[in-house]
């Protein structure tokens, strides 16, 4: 009869969740790199597990279905560039330092965003992502700014939300000739500026 202990179940169940992370971050990054050759369309089930070397059977194991694949794939992007809080962040300062970050990180991977922008899906993708960004905003503008009224607040978050936003960046890529460190501060300022406006009680009236 041996004597030998039994192998700890503590670090088994840390290395089969530190496979499965290696494992998820593999098949999204496939989806970039075929997001980047033939855009949305070519994102498959099928696809995907041939360029990750995986099954499709381990496609679905990590995501239900297509869409929460490519959901999961937007945040991941996002993520990807600026950091885990970059759809939520925490305090002003950090919301000011993921935009410039988030902007000029975006250059680097023009394809993949525009491949996300360009179609109806992705459209319906980055709303889910979008209201999310709105309502914490909206949140932490109530913590920021305690006397602002409802309707001024939400308008305010709205407005952030849509500045800061990947569309924007979008915009001032293709109309001002900015690339992405200038169009992040921009739109930074303006944040900054919104904001500033805000706190002295100067926001524009209805």
């Amino acid at each position: 009869m041996s004597d030998s202990p039994p192998p700890a179940r503590g670090y088994s169940s840390k290395l089969r969740t530190r496979q499965k992370e290696q494992t998820g971050e593999l098949i999204l990054s496939s989806v970039a790199a075929l997001l980047n050759r033939g855009g949305l369309a070519a994102v498959t089930i099928a696809a995907v597990a041939q360029q990750a070397e995986v099954t499709e059977r381990t496609i679905y194991r990590h995501f239900a279905t297509r869409e929460d694949l490519l959901g999961a794939f937007w945040q991941w992007q996002l993520q990807q560039a600026a950091g885990e809080n970059v759809t939520a962040p925490p305090t002003l300062e950090a919301l000011l330092a993921t935009i410039p970050r988030l902007f000029a990180s975006l250059d680097a991977n023009e394809g993949v965003v525009r491949a996300m922008l360009s179609s109806p899906e992705g459209r319906a993708l980055r709303l889910a992502t979008n209201r999310g960004r709105v309502a914490h905003m909206n949140g932490f503008l109530a913590g920021l700014l305690p006397g602002l009224d409802a309707a001024a607040r939400e308008n305010l978050a709205a407005g952030i939300v849509v500045v800061s936003s990947v569309m924007s960046w979008m915009f001032m890529r293709d109309h001002c000739g900015f690339d992405g460190p200038r169009a992040g501060a921009a739109a930074a300022d303006a944040v900054r500026g919104m904001i500033a406006a805000a706190q002295a009680g100067t926001l524009p009236k209805d």
